[in-house]
């Protein structure tokens, strides 16, 4: 599998809608923790588009990860919002581009599905985590904070109660 590498401080980042549309009240809020993290940013065509239930067509959708992909600035794409959608793009992604242009693909939710198909059929690493849009609804706890951190200097995560409290839903 590919590695992507390491985002460094001052690395520029692409945020994409490949899904549902971003409510663009939460555009500020996301801006403002990327640039916490010490990163720059581009943000693509699918930001601020919508359709009926997703961030513009199909083909703007595909056309604005394909530019992202291709761009040398990009060091990491981030997925802004989840949703319906992956899958009425995934078999037209070129695959190819990942791995001529090897670099972070983030987010979670139906995101996943890109995951597994840029993972497949890519031949790269990609990261399931917390989506940026947490961030304006303040439910980025400390704990999701840290995940992002991951991108700089990996860390290995302890999966315990922390995380997800165990209940005893019927004992037995």
């Amino acid at each position: 599998k590919i590695h992507p590498r390491r985002l460094q401080e001052g690395d520029t980042v692409g945020l994409v809608a490949l899904c549902s549309p971003l409510s663009m009240d939460k555009l500020p809020k996301i801006l403002q923790f990327l640039e916490e993290l010490g990163l720059k940013y581009k943000i693509g065509q699918t930001v601020g588009l919508t359709g009926n239930i997703l961030a513009g067509t199909d083909d703007e959708r595909l056309n604005d990860l394909h530019t992202m992909i291709g761009d040398p600035e990009i060091k990491a794409i981030f997925c802004v919002r989840g949703g319906y959608g992956a899958a009425r793009i995934a078999d037209r992604i070129d695959y190819k581009l990942f791995e001529e242009n090897p670099k972070i693909f983030w987010g979670f939710s139906d995101v996943t599905y890109f995951h597994n198909a840029i993972q497949q059929y890519g031949n790269m690493v990609t990261f399931h985590g917390p989506m940026l849009t947490s961030v304006k609804k303040n439910e980025l706890t400390d704990l999701s904070k840290k995940m992002f951190y991951q991108l700089f200097s990996p860390f290995e995560i302890q999966y315990d109660e922390n995380i997800s409290p165990l209940h005893t839903i019927v004992p037995g």
